[in-house]
C-alpha cells in the first residue's frame, strides 16, 4: 500500500533516561494511506536522510518499518 508522508519529527521518547548508547536516531513519522487513514511509526532517521524521503512524498512499507520512495500514480 502507498501512504504520503505527513509529518516526520525526531523520537525525543526515551522516559526519564537519554537515548540508550548504540542505539540508532529514529524519526517518528506520520503517514496517511490512500484511503485517508493514518499511521505513526518509528524509522531509522539515517534512512530517511540517506533515501530522500520528505514530507509530502509517497513511500510503501516494508517490513521493519523501512520506507522507500515511490510515485504517486492516480487511480
Amino acid at each position: 500500500m502507498k501512504y504520503k508522508v505527513l509529518r516526520i519529527e525526531e523520537d525525543l521518547d526515551f522516559g526519564c533516561e537519554e537515548r540508550p548508547e548504540g542505539q540508532k536516531v529514529l524519526a517518528v513519522v506520520t503517514l496517511q494511506d490512500e484511503n485517508g487513514k493514518s499511521k505513526v511509526i518509528k524509522a531509522e532517521d539515517d534512512q530517511l536522510y540517506r533515501d530522500g524521503i520528505c514530507e509530502g512524498d509517497i513511500v510503501e512499507l516494508e517490513q521493519e518499518n523501512r520506507i522507500t520512495k515511490k510515485q504517486w500514480l492516480p487511480h
